[in-house]
């Protein structure tokens, strides 16, 4: 199996993580079209927002990354057993999730059920009604690891199309209704569309299950078995530092309810542009490493481990370097091509804006962070990056104070405090990382792309229209058209007779 893991069988799960993940990002900027035409950035949007955010804590404590991270590595050391000791570890481990999360969920539905009336908020409320949906969403994490782990990459990504597809939906019939109504019910909208993201990958698992252990073997759980109870160490480690980050994040949107009532809308709106090339790009390289990276530490093929780790840093900083230029050089005409109508006003586009350029600054080491704590994981080391995120954690806190009350600069501290928080973190994992395996060439070869990208940035810049932007629709298009054919043509160009073969490099990809 280790032979048949390389850099390019890395980029080929990558590009099949890539294409599904492109289907469920485009579905998801449409519903967030729909939610800028039909609602707005109102107060009561920005409450809905704030309530999503919270609910999504036990999400990030319990599911993605974290239970991702514990789960690969234990699932491929007993796949080199069998498939049926695999099955099985699966199966323990999928009731003991279901069991935790429904007790969590429970108790965090009575915890906010009582604060609504102290706090005399609909925020804990639209929380209750999104709980239960966590549970689904943090199945669908486990299940996608399973197929990752069976070099099945598109199904997982592209599970989110049914998520947006319910929202959507849903966001389209509550259209015109009194917002704080329409927030509530939007918020039971979440569940049903967690549960569709669930079911989507689901039936595959369920497939493999039945062919491998039988569905009598599979209603037979040996709750928290010995395997599952070797996950609590890295799990807890997971949860500390995932949950300082979460617990954080929801204390942003918090801080950006106090600096403007309509400031989590901004965020909102900002950071789901600019998670779009972190999904499509790094994202899919990053769960497309791990599994490969897993499974040369089993077979103790360090030389190995380093080369895929080195490359998968090098395609991200060529493709992630001109993405972050190009998301803050289109930030405003793209925001405004996207949402500049309905309820969403120039203000907000210029909000959202500044937001979003100041998250773009920032996308770089938010992918090396994800693949150098896959370096880690692989590894079955949790404990630094624990570490790393919990002082981070610290600075970004630190940074809001600063920046909100101190300098008052609005929602746009959160996104500044975010960025330069990324930075410190992915300096400590590196620096962790090169302790154990030697030196680490982060921005090797990269002077040649950024010379490329800055030269390019400059020049759309240069040709941005002057005047205010227009409202209508073929202005915009104009607008964004121009500034981006700018950019990638200066860039192309500069690129072809530089010699920067890495940017070309990417288009293959």
């Amino acid at each position: 199996m280790l032979a048949m893991d390389s850099e390019s069988s890395i980029i080929r799960s990558a590009r099949s993580f890539f294409a599904g993940t492109l289907f469920s990002r485009v579905m998801g900027m449409g519903r967030d079209v729909v939610m800028a035409f039909c609602f707005g950035s109102a107060p009561e949007v920005a409450a809905f927002m704030v309530a999503y955010r919270l609910a999504n804590l036990c999400r990030r404590l319990f599911g993605e990354g974290n239970l991702q991270g514990a789960f690969v590595p234990q699932f491929e050391r007993l796949r080199t057993q069998g498939e049926g000791p695999a099955a099985l570890f699966y199966r323990d481990l999928f009731f003991s999730v279901l069991v935790i999360l429904t007790l969590v969920m429970a108790t965090a539905g009575i915890v906010c059920w009582g604060a609504s009336s102290m706090l005399h908020s609909d925020i804990p409320l639209m929380m209750v009604a999104m709980f239960p949906g966590v549970i689904f969403l943090s199945l669908y994490a486990l299940d996608s690891s399973v197929l990752q782990c069976q070099k099945r990459y598109f199904l997982p990504a592209v599970a989110p199309v049914a998520f947006n597809a319910v929202w959507i939906i849903i966001a389209l019939l509550l259209n015109g209704r009194d917002l704080r109504i329409a927030m509530f019910m939007l918020s039971f909208g979440v569940l049903v569309s967690f549960a569709a993201q669930w079911w989507t990958v689901s039936h595959s698992v369920a497939k493999w299950v039945n062919q491998t252990v039988g569905w009598r073997t599979w209603f037979q759980p040996h709750l928290f078995s010995d395997e599952v109870r070797s996950l609590l160490k890295p799990i807890s480690f997971g949860i500390v530092g995932i949950g300082a980050a979460q617990i954080n994040s929801a204390v942003d949107a918090i801080f950006a309810r106090l600096a403007d009532p309509s400031g989590p809308a901004y965020l909102w709106y900002a950071i789901r542009i600019q998670q779009l090339p972190l999904a499509l790009f790094g994202i899919a390289l990053s769960g497309a490493l791990l599994p490969p990276l897993a499974r040369a530490i089993q077979s103790e093929s360090f030389d190995r481990y380093r080369e895929l780790l080195q490359g998968g840093l090098k395609k991200s900083a060529a493709l992630m370097i001109p993405c972050s230029a190009a998301l803050f050089v289109l930030a405003m005409p793209g925001l405004d091509l996207l949402y500049g109508r309905g309820n969403f006003q120039s203000g907000d586009v210029f909000n959202s804006g500044i937001c979003l350029q100041a998250y773009a600054i920032g996308l770089v080491p938010m992918v090396y962070i994800l693949l150098l704590a896959n370096g880690f994981y692989a590894r079955k080391e949790y404990e630094w990056p624990m570490k790393c995120s919990l002082i981070s954690v610290g600075c970004n806190a630190f940074l809001n104070v600063i920046f909100i009350f101190g300098f008052h600069w609005g929602a746009v501290s959160i996104a500044m405090a975010t960025v330069l928080s990324a930075f410190l973190n992915c300096s400590l994992l590196a620096k962790g990382l090169q302790e154990q395996i030697g030196a680490i060439a982060i921005w090797k070869g990269t002077g040649r792309i950024v010379i490329c990208t800055l030269c390019a940035s400059a020049a759309a810049f240069m040709m941005d229209q002057i005047g205010v932007p227009q409202r209508d629709f073929v202005s915009q298009l104009c607008r964004f058209a121009l500034m981006g054919g700018t950019f990638f043509g200066v860039l192309f160009l500069l690129a072809y007779f530089m010699r920067a073969k890495e940017i070309f490099a990417v288009l293959r990809l």
